[in-house]
């Protein structure tokens, strides 16, 4: 079969792991036999399409254009994978694709962006899934009941593990406010004789890299930072929803116990599964004292299974 993936995110070098779940995705059809050919378009910034449109809505021109041109010959191709709510699939459409063709898959923040702005209705009458059974209710009506659920299964390589964890906080993703990787310094003050390590990429790494009691691994993908780490306390202070984060199963794979912000997304998973523990605001002290509580858990043994073939069926069947 004949693939065109259709992303705003997609790693520019094997150590890159911006997009990483979209390279891995990519990664699964082609060892499956498929023949795949990534599309990339983006504004160049780590906010979302539809962030960087309403910020600066004269980029709009620009990324319709981008689009258009990376779905002019779709029809070449027996599947069309969209990855995000928007704009791919509308325009894919637009193009001419047929709903047989086109698949949807809906990551986070641009189906909760569409939602919250009264657009779910743009949704392209397509075969769609979903990372997060929270993310349903999104959705617009005529499609809530037929959509896929097919979280991003993890790196094919990723590790599973237990024992014990250091006193040490273990953050990876995006070092920005959003994510709230400024609230790193903040819980060391309160953790005296603890250390952090950090695997990411973002406007904060010179000032976390500066703090001597961080240690900053760099951008690394997946399962490469899973082998720096080392065993601690996992921590996901992000301020804002998520749709099914891979990192916070890529944590669990590892055995670490997490403390998670108190959040759609996030506080089902952590709760549910027995984790770890949720801190609902910006405090510090709160976030330390849930850290020390954790420290001495030993999470269940948990190895995902079944993911991957999740995504194949959802994509070629």
């Amino acid at each position: 079969m004949k693939i065109l993936n259709l992303t705003s995110s997609y790693p520019r070098s094997s150590e890159d792991p911006r997009g990483a779940f979209v390279a891995d995705s990519v990664d699964l059809l082609r060892q499956a036999g498929h023949e795949v050919e990534v599309r990339h378009c983006a504004l160049g910034s780590e906010a979302t399409i539809l962030q960087q449109i309403w910020r600066s809505p004269w980029q709009a021109p620009r990324l319709t254009t981008q689009v258009l041109q990376a779905v002019a010959d779709g029809h070449r191709f027996d599947r069309v994978l969209c990855h995000w709510a928007w704009p791919f699939g509308q325009t894919a459409r637009l193009r001419g694709i047929s709903s047989d063709q086109l698949r949807v898959w809906c990551h986070g923040s641009g189906l909760r962006l569409l939602h919250r702005w009264g657009l779910e209705g743009l949704m392209p009458q397509a075969p769609t899934a979903i990372v997060a059974e929270h993310q349903r209710s999104f959705l617009p009506k005529r499609m809530r009941d037929q959509a896929a659920l097919v979280p991003a299964p993890l790196h094919r390589s990723f590790p599973s593990r237990q024992g014990p964890v250091e006193r040490k906080l273990v953050f990876v993703g995006r070092l920005c406010g959003s994510k709230g990787a400024d609230l790193l310094p903040r819980m060391l003050d309160h953790l005296p004789g603890w250390t952090a390590v950090v695997a990411g990429w973002g406007p904060l790494e010179q000032a976390l890299n500066s703090d001597p009691r961080i240690q900053w691994l760099g951008p690394l993908p997946a399962p490469d930072w899973a082998a720096r780490v080392g065993r601690g306390v996992a921590v996901i202070p992000s301020r804002v929803p998520e749709g099914a984060p891979r990192v916070l199963r890529e944590f669990r794979s590892l055995g670490f116990p997490i403390v998670a912000r108190q959040i759609r997304g996030l506080e089902a998973p952590v709760a549910e599964a027995g984790l770890g523990a949720l801190v609902a605001r910006d405090n510090p002290r709160a976030w330390a004292q849930a850290c020390r509580h954790v420290q001495t858990w030993r999470p269940a043994a948990w190895q995902e299974t079944g993911a991957g073939d999740e995504f194949l069926k959802f994509v070629t069947h």
